[in-house]
């Protein structure tokens, strides 16, 4: 009976300097790039989240006391 070959998954080689340098300045620096600008955005977003709950917060209760 024929037996399937043994896949070498778990021995993978190791990367030249050249191929690491051009994994990093390829895909690991634009990726970084796009991640570090999307993160600004989101922080500036939550920021301003949290400043309109506290504005309605304090609508709210001045419309309640009537102030």
């Amino acid at each position: 009976m024929a037996q399937q070959l043994e896949l070498l998954l778990n021995k993978p080689r190791d990367a030249t300097p050249k191929e690491q340098q051009e994994w990093i300045n390829n895909e690991l620096l634009p990726l970084g790039d796009m991640q570090l600008k999307f993160v600004a955005i989101m922080s500036v977003v939550q920021i301003c989240t949290v400043g309109f709950m506290l504005l309605s917060f304090w609508l709210i209760g001045s419309f309640i006391i009537g102030d």
